[in-house]
């Protein structure tokens, strides 16, 4: 019969240097851990310290601009309620309040832009949305970094101002201008622009914004939208004579996420919003004049031509 020997039986004992050897190269490896761990846990309770710290800071700045908005939309901006129309009945019976008809584009929203200028003469105008929470001050200077991270009061902000680019005219009379905003988390500023990619039938009822100015009010149609890199060759399209026009209007059309049955042509006067992208790519909202209201001394007229 083979004996089996126990594997443990066979393995000689430590002597007692030995032991103490091994119990000293134990305590080692813990003090190490733990000098380790203490030395570790200042970094990272400083990390999770200066989290904390930016986040409320980035809070703060968008509560911050946020109001700032929202009282100048309040102390600038109307929006307009229904309207209604007072006729008499006749001679002699007092004025009643007719049926409400449909409001016309240039009645939705009502810009005092002499108080506006007021504040920042370098406000040109006002980005107004049909249809969604897009309401803001429209500026110019002679660069591109000014409003990047400013308000139009010169505040430091994060979410700056929606601004025309410096190569653009400001009066909105060039073949191609562009107009920039950030893409906020909290989806003020151009932040809601990510719905043209992200919902579906968002363009069907979104296709609509104005540029008001102090001498008129112009609304656009949106016809093509999509992603570009910074360095995309629609940014060098400005000017009064812009080179290359002819070719980005095709472009943006054979491109667009949309397929919109919007014509246009080199006779129209386009309008891109440019907003950031994920990846350090950039998202650009094209569009097209499709109607203006010019202001008098005696009121508003109509003066654009019938398509």
């Amino acid at each position: 019969m083979i004996n089996l020997k126990d594997k443990k039986s066979e393995k000689p004992f430590l002597t007692e240097e030995e032991y103490e050897r091994e119990r000293a190269k134990i305590r080692h490896k813990h003090r190490v851990r733990e000098e380790l761990m203490y030395r570790l846990m200042p970094v990272g309770l400083l990390v999770i310290i200066a989290g904390v710290v930016n986040l409320t800071l980035v809070l703060l700045d968008y509560r911050r601009t946020d109001s700032l908005y929202a009282d100048t939309n309040d102390k600038f901006v109307t929006v307009s309620e229904d309207v209604t129309e007072e006729e008499p009945q006749n001679d002699t019976e007092e004025i009643i309040a007719a049926p409400e008809r449909e409001k016309e584009w240039y009645e939705l929203v009502d810009v005092d832009m002499e108080g506006l200028k007021a504040t920042n003469k370098e406000i040109v105008g006002w980005i107004f949305f049909e249809n969604e929470d897009i309401s803001y001050p429209l500026l110019h200077t002679t660069n591109n970094s000014t409003y990047l991270y400013h308000t139009y009061t010169g505040a430091s902000s994060n979410a700056g101002s929606i601004f025309i680019d410096c190569e653009s005219s400001a009066d909105l009379t060039d073949p191609h201008t562009i107009i920039y905003g950030h893409n906020m988390r909290n989806l003020s500023m151009f932040g809601k622009l990510r719905y043209y990619r992200t919902e579906k039938d968002y363009y069907e009822n979104h296709q609509y914004f104005q540029l008001i100015t102090d001498e008129a009010a112009y609304r656009y149609q949106i016809f093509s939208y999509m992603g570009v890199m910074p360095d995309n060759g629609l940014y060098d399209v400005y000017g009064k004579n812009p080179k290359g026009f002819a070719a980005l209007l095709k472009t943006l059309k054979a491109n667009s996420l949309i397929k919109s049955n919007v014509d246009v042509s080199e006779d129209d006067l386009v309008v891109t919003l440019s907003t950031c992208m994920g990846d350090n790519g950039r998202f650009v909202i094209s569009s097209k004049r499709v109607d203006q209201f010019i202001y008098n001394d005696a009121g508003h007229e109509e003066d654009f031509p019938a398509e």
